[in-house]
């Protein structure tokens, strides 16, 4: 019974740690995607 115990404990820290890395993830890529938006931007002024 404490395997089992363990292995639960084990399991709900690592899915906690993906989750927390896939929201960071998430944040930077939307970080990124309004930068390179705002370059479009600008460089699509510059042109007209």
């Amino acid at each position: 019974m404490e395997t089992l115990a363990i292995s639960l404990g084990t399991g709900l820290a690592s899915s906690l740690a993906t989750i927390a890395a896939i929201k960071t993830d998430v944040r930077w890529i939307r970080l990124v995607q309004e930068d390179q938006e705002d370059r479009i931007r600008k460089l699509e002024r510059n042109v007209k």
